[in-house]
């Protein structure tokens, strides 16, 4: 046995002569650490929860409000001849991509004057 100490099993008292009175031992079951449901999905599944579902809250957060504001426009005739919802969309999201990085460009220079 090694000298290591056993949590449960059974050894003898005297080791060197391999006689003497044998003990048991008896330790409580080790914890068992709980398993998420998570564990149980399928790996495409868990992989959609990891990556798809973070990318379809950031979608939601940023597109949906333009395409929103866009299809209102079309309802109500405000387009140009030939634009879609689609580039009305994008072009909202690249306006808005565009200002989110004036406004941290303005930021770095008031940081930067001081």
């Amino acid at each position: 046995m090694s000298s290591g100490h056993r949590s449960s099993g059974i050894e003898r008292l005297d080791r060197d002569r391999g006689q003497g009175a044998i003990r048991i031992v008896v330790a409580p079951p080790a914890r068992r650490k709980k398993e998420r449901a998570f564990s149980y999905l399928p790996w495409p599944v868990r992989l959609f929860v990891k990556l798809g579902f973070p990318f379809i809250v950031l979608l939601t957060v940023f597109v949906l409000p333009n395409y929103l504001d866009c299809r209102n426009r079309h309802d109500a005739g405000l387009f140009f001849h030939g634009m879609t919802v689609a580039a009305c969309t994008r072009q909202a999201l690249y306006g808005q991509i565009g200002a989110t990085q004036k406004r941290f460009e303005d930021i770095a220079h008031a940081v930067g004057v001081r």
